[in-house]
C-alpha cells in the first residue's frame, strides 16, 4: 500500500485561437495536448496497485485566465468599454464566464478529470498566479459543477469532497509539499495571498501582480510573442528586428501596444498598492484555516511567509525598468541634448561626438549598473526557497511550478527538489513552428513506508517518457 502522487504545473490552458498568420500561436489548436494528458494520467491510474491512495495535484497556473480576452456577446452582466478591449475584469461572475469558455474548448481534459474523481480518486489544486481566479467560491463551483456534469453525461457519479482547491500549499508531513512558487518572484507575488481582492466598482477584484496585469494589457496585445516563454526578452536590437519582421508591414503597432499597455499596467498598480498596505480581517482567518487543516501553527505559517518576496511595487525603479520606461527616458534625454548640441555655439567635433560616442558609451555603464535582478533570478533561487521550507516543514520532495524550468535537483541525502515545467507550448527558436523538446513535464512521487520514489520526465514523446528517476 502505497500513497501515489501525480504533479503537473503551468498547463495553461485558455480558449482557443487559430490565426492564419501566426498572432497569438500559442493559444493555436494543433499545441493542444489533451489526448497526451489523459494518457499520462491513464498510466498513472493503471500502474496503481490494490490498495494505493491516488492523488493528481495540479500544481497551478493549469487554467490561465489572464490571456482570454474574449467578451461574451449578450453579457448578463455590465461590461465597460475597456473591457472590451483588453479583457473582462477579474470578478466573481467574469471568471466564471471564463472558465467555462476555456473548459468549452478543452472538453478531454475536463472528461478526464471527471473519470478520475468518479474512480474514487482525489483531484488537488494548489492555486497558481494566472489562475488565483479561484479564490471565488463561484469560481471553485462552477469547476466543481462542470465535473459532476461531466461524470453524469459518462452515466457516473463523483464525490465532491474528493476535489480538493488550496489556496498556498499541500502538504503530507514527511512526504511531500507541493506549491506553486509564485510568491517567491517578486513580479507576480500577491501582496495577500490568501485574501488577494480589492472592492473595485463595489465588487471584490482580485488585487492582480505586475505579472499578470502585463500578461492581459501588454502581452496580449503583442500577440507574436509567447508569454509562456522568456522570448519576449530582447535587446533594443532585437526588438527592432522582431517590428520589421512581424510590424513594420502591418496594420499592428508593437510601440503603442506596448507603450498604453505599460501605462495601464503602471496606472492600475498604483490604483490598488494603497489599498494593500494592510491585511484585510478576511487574511488572518484563512491563514488560521490553513494551519488548522495541516496541524501547523501560526508562527510556522508566517515563518513560512517570510520566505515569500515583496511585490515589484515596493521597487519603483525595477518596475520602470522592467517596463522600458527608464530606456524611453534616456532616449528622450539623449535626443533633446543632440538637438540641444546641434542650437549652441559648439565646435561642430562636439555636436557630432558626444552623441555617436558619449552618449552611447553612457547608456552602456547605466546597463551595466542597472542590470541587477531579472525573470531569470528566479531560477537560481528558487532551490534554497525549497530547502528553507524543508527545514520548517518535514518532507522528502519539495516541488514547485511557476518557472518553466524543469528539473530535478537533489538537496541533500533525504531531499529532493523538483521543478516541474510547463506544458504550455513553448517553440523552438530556431523553428518557431515546432515545440521546443523536453517539456509536458510530470513528477510521480511514490511513498511506500516512508520511503520515496521519484520519476520526473517529459510527456511530449511517450516512449521516452521515464528520463528521470531516483
Amino acid at each position: 500500500m502505497a500513497n501515489r502522487y501525480l504533479v503537473v504545473s503551468d498547463l495553461h490552458l485558455a480558449d482557443v485561437e487559430d490565426n492564419p498568420d501566426g498572432w497569438k500561436a500559442y493559444k493555436s489548436s494543433r499545441y493542444l495536448f489533451d489526448d497526451e494528458f489523459d494518457r499520462l494520467v491513464r498510466r498513472f491510474v493503471a500502474e496503481a496497485e490494490g490498495g494505493d491512495r491516488l492523488a493528481l495535484v495540479l500544481n497551478g497556473d493549469i487554467f490561465d485566465f489572464d490571456v482570454v480576452t474574449a467578451v461574451p456577446e449578450k453579457p448578463p452582466w455590465p461590461v465597460r468599454r475597456f473591457e472590451r478591449r483588453r479583457g473582462l475584469d477579474a470578478t466573481a461572475e467574469k471568471s466564471v464566464w471564463k472558465l467555462e469558455r476555456m473548459l468549452e474548448h478543452h472538453p478531454r481534459f475536463l472528461a478526464t478529470l471527471a473519470g478520475f474523481v468518479a474512480d474514487g480518486h482525489e483531484l488537488i489544486y494548489v492555486l497558481g498566479n494566472h489562475d488565483r481566479e479561484f479564490h471565488f467560491p463561484e469560481v471553485r463551483r462552477a469547476l466543481v459543477a462542470a465535473l459532476e456534469r461531466r461524470a453524469a453525461a459518462a452515466g457516473r457519479s463523483l464525490a465532491i469532497d474528493r476535489v480538493l482547491f488550496r489556496p498556498w500549499f499541500h502538504y503530507v508531513r514527511d512526504e511531500i509539499y507541493i506549491e506553486h512558487g509564485h510568491q517567491y518572484d517578486m513580479y507576480t507575488t500577491f501582496r495577500h495571498q490568501l485574501w488577494p481582492t480589492v472592492e473595485r466598482r463595489g465588487k471584490p477584484t482580485l488585487a492582480l501582480p505586475m505579472g499578470n496585469l502585463s500578461n492581459r494589457y501588454l502581452m496580449t496585445r503583442m500577440g507574436y510573442f509567447n508569454p509562456h516563454a522568456s522570448d519576449y526578452i530582447l535587446n533594443a536590437f532585437r526588438y527592432l528586428v522582431h517590428w520589421l519582421r512581424y510590424y513594420a508591414f502591418s496594420r499592428r503597432s508593437l510601440v503603442v501596444s506596448w507603450f498604453w499597455g505599460s501605462l495601464v499596467v503602471m496606472v492600475m498598480l498604483f490604483r490598488t498598492k494603497k489599498r494593500l498596505l494592510f491585511p484585510p480581517p478576511e487574511h488572518a482567518e484563512r491563514l488560521a484555516e490553513v494551519a488548522g487543516e495541516y496541524g501547523l501553527g501560526l508562527d510556522d505559517l508566517r515563518a513560512l511567509g517570510q520566505l515569500q518576496r515583496k511585490p515589484i511595487t515596493s521597487r519603483m525603479f525595477r518596475l520602470f525598468r522592467e517596463l522600458w520606461l527608464d530606456r524611453v527616458l534616456i532616449a528622450l534625454a539623449m535626443c533633446s541634448g543632440t538637438v540641444a548640441l546641434a542650437l549652441l555655439p559648439v565646435p561642430l567635433w562636439a555636436k557630432l561626438m558626444v552623441p555617436l560616442s558619449t552618449f552611447p558609451l553612457l547608456y552602456f555603464i547605466y546597463e551595466q549598473l542597472a542590470e541587477g535582478e531579472t525573470i531569470f533570478t528566479l531560477e537560481q533561487e528558487i532551490p534554497e526557497r525549497a530547502r528553507a521550507v524543508a527545514r520548517m516543514l518535514p518532507a522528502r520532495v519539495v516541488t514547485f511550478g511557476h518557472t518553466h524550468k524543469p528539473r530535478l535537483i537533489p538537496l541533500g541525502e533525504t531531499l529532493v527538489f523538483v521543478d516541474t515545467g510547463a506544458w504550455a507550448p513553448i517553440m523552438s527558436r530556431r523553428r518557431p513552428a515546432e515545440l521546443r523538446p523536453g517539456f509536458r513535464n510530470y513528477l510521480l512521487a511514490v511513498f511506500r513506508d516512508g520511503k520515496p520514489e521519484v520519476e520526473f520526465g517529459s510527456w511530449m514523446d511517450p516512449g521516452q517518457a521515464r528520463v528521470g528517476s531516483c
